[in-house]
């Protein structure tokens, strides 16, 4: 972490008490403005992940679902290409 120091034209202006003081006052508020910021920086990271999760859970139902279709679409492609190889086969050979 960065110390904070009061430049030297102010400290011999508002004097040495004055300056730590200051100084003090700004390192206090740089830590609970860093701990602020941390807990809301978790509170973030906790929420995305739950959303994370429930996407995930959503996308696994999207998917099982569609298995159904890819199936039933596989399933009629099979069956037509069979048809035309039969189709083809049964032209080109002699009767």
């Amino acid at each position: 972490m960065e110390t904070i120091t009061v430049p030297a034209s102010l400290r011999n202006r508002i004097g040495p008490d004055a300056s730590e003081g200051l100084e003090d006052m700004f390192a206090a508020y740089h830590r609970f403005a860093t701990d602020r910021f941390e807990r809301r920086l978790a509170q973030e990271v906790g929420a995305l992940r739950v959303e994370m999760e429930r996407m995930r859970g959503d996308l696994r139902s999207d998917m099982a679902s569609m298995k159904g279709d890819l199936m039933k679409w596989s399933l009629l492609l099979w069956i037509s290409q069979f048809a035309a190889i039969l189709g083809a086969l049964s032209y080109m050979l002699p009767r």
